[in-house]
């Protein structure tokens, strides 16, 4: 009787060359569907099937989402290796938790496309997601899946680390994610951005990611964040009017703060050089030169002693005056 009973909720339709899904008498008593592997090109025939859960669809020749509005307790719903364009349709799948819709057959190379309003709907129960193999170029159209915790988006065409942890900031659950076989994953940091990006995130790429080396990560990246390096400046970029004579050193490494700080000072500083007129001093105005010894002849004998003393004094006719003791 068991037996009998599981088989009800059990239908298996896969490998049969079907090309439309049949009508089912019981159909309120299935809850689980397979039908891959066939020729399938529509989804339809499902009203009936009000308490299905699981249904297998994968590796058809379906085009279009739709026809699923009656089945209000679907939980997984396979969709891979078809030739769905659009993600639309699940507006009434509001207990889906499971969508696999990965290895479209696109057309001309376009990336599959994601209807705002049913990723606005299935936001509130979606938590396995699986994407890949889609040409998708970005995925920030996933940031309202707040409950996401299972994520597979290999092998597309993301190469934006900054899209990728941007809409990871927003997936507060997420604990597993792939991004194998795209050509992000050959930046430098990736790893370590992904990571820092995710909260919970335990498995990136099919690697386990110990808590010890989560909570290092970010630490190390908050560090950078508080003690980085401050952005260096010119010193002629920030006070106009500066000689361009200073050494490269000093004009690359001088904080924009302590600039600001002595800005007026220093072009008071640097004009009082520039218009300064030249001092001229009287002869009075020099210290006394102290009296020294007279040489004792008798030991410079032999050497000719010249005493003569030249003090220039700077006029404002540029002019030199000597005078000779």
């Amino acid at each position: 009787m068991s037996k009998s009973k599981n088989k009800n909720k059990n239908v298996d339709r896969q490998d049969k060359h079907l090309i439309k899904i049949p009508s089912f008498s019981n159909g309120h008593d299935i809850e689980t569907l397979y039908m891959y592997n066939n020729d399938i090109a529509i989804i339809e025939n499902l009203d009936d099937l009000i308490n299905l859960k699981k249904l297998y669809l994968q590796n058809n020749k379906i085009g279009r989402i739709e026809n699923l509005g009656r089945l209000k307790q679907l939980k997984k719903l396979y969709l891979s290796k078809n030739n769905i364009s659009v993600l639309e349709g699940l507006e009434d799948l509001k207990e889906l938790e499971e969508l696999h819709i990965e290895k479209q057959n696109l057309v001309d190379n376009i990336p599959l496309c994601f209807d705002p309003r049913t990723v606005s709907i299935i936001s509130n129960s979606l938590k396995v997601l699986n994407i890949a193999n889609n040409k998708l170029e970005s995925i920030s159209f996933l940031s309202p899946l707040k409950l996401l915790t299972t994520l597979d988006a290999s092998r597309n065409d993301l190469n934006d680390i900054k899209d990728i942890t941007e809409t990871l900031r927003n997936l507060y659950y997420l604990k597993e994610v792939k991004f194998l076989g795209n050509p992000v994953t050959k930046k430098h940091r990736y790893k370590e951005d992904v990571i820092t990006s995710a909260y919970h995130l335990e498995i990136l790429d099919n690697k386990n990611i110990s808590e010890i080396s989560r909570n290092f990560i970010k630490r190390f990246e908050e560090g950078k964040l508080l003690f980085g390096t401050k952005p260096k400046i010119n010193i002629a970029d920030v006070i106009s009017g500066l000689p361009n004579n200073y050494p490269t050193t000093l004009q690359k490494t001088v904080s924009a703060s302590i600039i600001k700080e002595s800005k007026c000072k220093l072009l008071e500083d640097i004009s009082a050089f520039n218009a300064v007129e030249p001092i001229y001093l009287s002869w009075n105005m020099f210290p006394t030169r102290k009296p020294t010894a007279k040489p004792i002849w008798t030991n410079l004998k032999g050497h000719k002693l010249e005493t003569q003393k030249n003090i220039v004094i700077k006029r404002s006719n540029l002019t030199e005056r000597k005078i000779y003791e």
